[in-house]
Parts: structure tokens; C-alpha cells; sequence
């Protein structure tokens, strides 16, 4: 039986820890940061569903990626899905600040028709 590379080894574990450094330096801000802004702003309706689902589903591929390494034999091939896994995890983690900010767009395209109605009346009230 062939014995793996070094190059395997350290592909998975410095996919495992950059991929655990992404989920608690980005992943953690940003799910704070989302959640605060729900509550701040509770008549916006953040897609909280989809972002828990993409956030599950993109660390699972992730996860998915680093567990393949477990059947490589080829360093380069390794540190490709190590990569391939971080860049996964990374997007995922950035994810709920896009779908918050175009739910929060989305209510603001919404609101601005009826603040400018809200005006015209006003201005029609004084004198």
C-alpha cells in the first residue's frame, strides 16, 4: 500500500485551520452583524432561510472538499481541493451581507415611492 505525501497532509490541515480561521473571523462578524441589522430594522425581510441554508450548504462542500483529500495520493491535486474548500467557505461567509443588503434595497425601493407621496401631500397642506 502507497503511504500519502507530506504535501496531502499539510493540504488538509491547512484547509481544515484556514477554513476554521474563515468561519470565526468572517463567518461570526457577519452573522452579528446581520442579525443586529434584522433587529434594527425589523419591517425589512432579511431572506434569513436562505442565508442559514447557502451558509450550511457551502461549509458542508467545503467540508465535503477536505474529507476528499482523505482519497488523494497527489499533492497538487490536494492543495487544489484545500483551496477550492477555504474559497468555498469564504463566499459563503460573505453571502448573507449581499442577500441582507439587496432585501434592504429591495424595502427601500419600496418605501422611497411612498416617502415622495408622503411629501407632494405635505407640500400640498402648506400654504
Amino acid at each position: 500500500m502507497r503511504h500519502r505525501p507530506r504535501s496531502v497532509w499539510f493540504a488538509l490541515g491547512t484547509g481544515i485551520i484556514t477554513t476554521i480561521i474563515v468561519a470565526a473571523v468572517v463567518l461570526v462578524p457577519v452573522a452579528g452583524l446581520v442579525a443586529s441589522a434584522a433587529a434594527a430594522a425589523p419591517f425589512v425581510d432579511f431572506p434569513v432561510a436562505s442565508m442559514t441554508v447557502a451558509v450550511i450548504g457551502g461549509y458542508a462542500l467545503a467540508a465535503g472538499l477536505l474529507a476528499l483529500i482523505l482519497r488523494i495520493r497527489r499533492g497538487p491535486l490536494a492543495w487544489i481541493c484545500a483551496v477550492a474548500a477555504v474559497i468555498a467557505a469564504l463566499i459563503v461567509s460573505v453571502y448573507p451581507l449581499a442577500a441582507g443588503a439587496g432585501a434592504a434595497a429591495a424595502e427601500a425601493g419600496e418605501a422611497i415611492p411612498t416617502i415622495v407621496d408622503w411629501v407632494g401631500r405635505l407640500q400640498q397642506l402648506l400654504p
